[in-house]
């Protein structure tokens, strides 16, 4: 069963890229990476533009109205697009959902214009307060040099480049844009002002991961309402 649907995910997969990558599928090789490859050039690149490690999530499509559609979402971060198709069809169509869901994952839009052309982001949902915190994750393409690949690797082996996921954290006050923010105690100290003392302690005396910044975010939306203004 797991191998049907391997090749179910594989030949829809190769039908969403070819609308909107040009001639390029994807596959998983004999090791069981996923690759991606070029039909017209011949080259193989390791990985692929989409988020995550599989293709396809079980998840949902909302909209404004807060309609909300079950479906399989793919998620090609290179190019910011959406696709999806119901669980009993093989139809795959491109969305523009105001968010969307998965394994307990949330992302919504940000539309936002280049050269009076309008395009929409997306970022994922790490905390949604009055201080709201983001990831947008991007992947780009990283050549590798051929001459790192001896003689004993197998042509399928040989990639001409990797993708490589990379996640910025912004953060967005109410009525503001979100803002690109670098995690140390003195980028926080300058988006957060007024934070108070027991804050900014806690914020010095932590690594600043997702978790950390989650809950300092919380205290800060917490404050009592002399530190507010």
């Amino acid at each position: 069963m797991k191998i049907l649907t391997l090749l179910f995910s594989i030949i829809c997969s190769w039908l969403m890229c070819s609308s909107s990558l040009g001639q390029r599928s994807i596959i998983y090789n004999k090791k069981g990476r996923l690759v991606t490859t070029d039909t017209i050039k011949g080259i193989t690149y390791l990985g692929s533009p989409y988020l995550g490690d599989i293709i396809w999530h079980q998840g949902y499509l909302i909209y404004r109205n807060q309609r909300e559609i079950p479906a399989k979402i793919a998620y090609n971060i290179v190019f910011d697009q959406i696709f999806w198709r119901l669980n009993d069809s093989t139809d795959v169509v491109q969305a523009l959902p105001d968010e969307f869901t998965f394994e307990g994952r949330r992302f919504i839009a940000d539309p936002y214009k280049v050269l009076k052309v309008k395009r929409v982001t997306y970022f994922e949902v790490l905390y949604d307060g009055k201080t709201r915190l983001f990831r947008r994750w991007t992947k780009r393409l990283r050549p590798i040099d051929w001459k790192l690949y001896t003689s004993r690797v197998l042509p399928e082996d040989r990639f001409a480049a990797e993708y490589i996921l990379t996640g910025d954290l912004y953060i967005q006050k109410e009525g503001e844009r979100p803002k690109f923010i670098i995690p140390t105690e003195y980028s926080l100290s300058r988006f957060l002002p007024n934070m108070g003392s027991d804050l900014a302690n806690f914020i010095a005396s932590h690594e600043l991961t997702d978790q950390v910044l989650v809950e300092a975010l919380i205290q800060y939306d917490k404050r009592p309402d002399s530190l507010t203004h």
